[in-house]
């Protein structure tokens, strides 16, 4: 079962699963030379903040506890991807200038995380989940989010334990990068923050990235928006399917139904249609060619399920051009949200069709029964049939 949809905070990393250890930093490497694939910074950016600064180096210790536990993926084919789709995000975000680090951890849990200063981690397990570069970039827009509001410096502000630990003093003064700060206390810093990450920054902060995630990818021009919607409705998914999840790490999480529920206000708000299938491949139809009985004749499929097979030129198409007409018209009505109610067979002369909202998708010849020693009628209820089985998987897979 495709795990389509992950979500933009997603499942936290199985316990004992094994997660981000070791890497070579990802850095921008010796002066002139080209930077680490994972590493997106800006060609010109103004001096930081002394926050900022903190934030990066908070980041940076961070990011040196985590690496010790967990594996990276170097060189993962999938950075240039990410590093693409992280430059045309962040011209929409509040820190346009932000340098990104990303990295790709060993671990097929479905999850992604962020630190301080821009250091994001992708699971190849997420890398797997997501459909479609909207999904991605979805993803990751809520992860820069995290980043841009600093989430994890609010949390830092406010959670007792830094206070309990450190001493509010000394938390002031990490946070604003004042000088002479033990380096014993950024570690201890480091380690709470890393564990925040991993823990993600409370229901307020998931429910915040989800929202400028959103506004990332429509500002952005470059993504559908519909895509949070799909990452979160996975994760409202992913938190069903457990009988009795145990909540320690998920009690700031919200909860998938409310994540769900925002997003789609966000997108109704905005005016944005909301077409999933447009962000997904869960119901996706295409034209193959076969030989039966010798014969080249076309297929088309559903998701992989065979419809139907056109195996003489009706009207001057051949019978792969009559799968490819076929495709192409269903997979356009599809994105359009058809619903299986609205599909329809119809009496066309000796032929009967498959069609919807006016338009007919499919033609059934007695030439084709007649190549597949069948009956019109018959090859009309096994396309239906398998028209209904994709319908039904989709709306499985995808129940949340």
């Amino acid at each position: 079962m495709r795990m389509v949809l992950a979500a933009l905070a997603l499942v936290l990393l199985a316990a004992g699963a094994p997660v981000l250890a070791g890497g070579d930093g990802g850095g921008a490497g010796e002066e002139g030379t080209e930077p680490a694939p994972g590493v997106v910074a800006a060609e010109s950016a103004p001096e930081l903040t002394e926050e900022e600064k903190a934030d990066a180096e908070i980041g940076r210790s961070a990011a040196e506890e985590l690496e010790k536990k967990f594996t990276l993926v170097k060189e993962s084919p999938e950075l240039p991807r990410i590093a693409s789709i992280f430059r045309k995000l962040r011209p929409a975000t509040q820190k346009p200038h932000q340098r990104y680090e990303v990295k790709v951890v060993e671990s097929q849990a479905v999850n992604a995380f962020s630190l301080p200063g821009g250091y994001i981690y992708f699971t190849q397990g997420i890398l797997e989940a997501v459909e479609s570069d909207d999904e991605l970039a979805a993803v990751g827009a809520h992860e820069m989010a995290h980043v841009c509001l600093a989430h994890s410096r609010k949390l830092m502000s406010r959670d007792e334990k830094y206070q309990r630990l450190l001493g509010s003093l000394l938390v002031v003064s990490i946070l604003s990068n004042a000088e002479g700060i033990d380096p014993g206390a950024i570690a201890t810093v480091a380690g709470l923050v890393a564990q925040d990450a991993l823990n993600h920054y409370g229901r307020e902060a998931e429910l915040e990235a989800d929202h400028e995630a959103v506004r990332y990818l429509r500002e952005s021009g470059e993504y559908n928006p519909v895509a949070v919607l799909t990452v979160v409705e996975g994760l409202a998914r992913l938190q069903g399917s457990q009988a009795n999840p145990d909540m320690g790490v998920f009690q700031t999480h919200p909860y998938g139904k409310q994540r769900v529920e925002a997003v789609v206000e966000d997108l109704t708000a905005l005016g944005i249609p909301i077409e999933r299938r447009r962000v997904t491949r869960s119901l996706v139809a295409e034209a193959v060619q076969v030989v039966t009985d010798d014969r080249e004749i076309g297929e088309l499929r559903l998701n992989g399920r065979v419809v139907y097979q056109p195996a003489v030129e009706v009207d001057g198409a051949s019978p792969m051009a009559r799968a490819e007409q076929s495709a192409a018209m269903l997979n356009e009505l599809l994105l359009g949200n058809l619903r299986l109610l609205e599909i329809r067979q119809m009496a066309e002369g000796d032929s009967v069709g498959i069609g919807a909202r006016g338009e007919t998708v499919l033609t059934i010849a007695p030439g084709d029964a007649a190549f597949h020693k069948s009956e019109v009628g018959a090859l009309a209820e096994q396309a239906m049939t398998a028209i209904r089985l994709g319908f039904s998987e989709e709306k499985v897979e995808r129940a949340y």
